[in-house]
């Protein structure tokens, strides 16, 4: 029985790992700012 569960097991993490890799690269689209963000200066002790 515990042979069978690993083999269970084994393939599925085969077919889970290459959807996640697939679904994080599509994630990881850069939006293009035309417009630069200006920061303000920190008041305080620490910058």
């Amino acid at each position: 029985m515990n042979v069978y569960l690993f083999w269970i097991l084994f393939f599925g993490l085969w077919a889970i790992v290459p959807l996640m890799i697939i679904k994080g690269r599509t994630d990881e689209t850069k939006k293009v700012n035309t417009v630069p963000e200006v920061k303000a200066k920190k008041k305080g002790w620490f910058k």
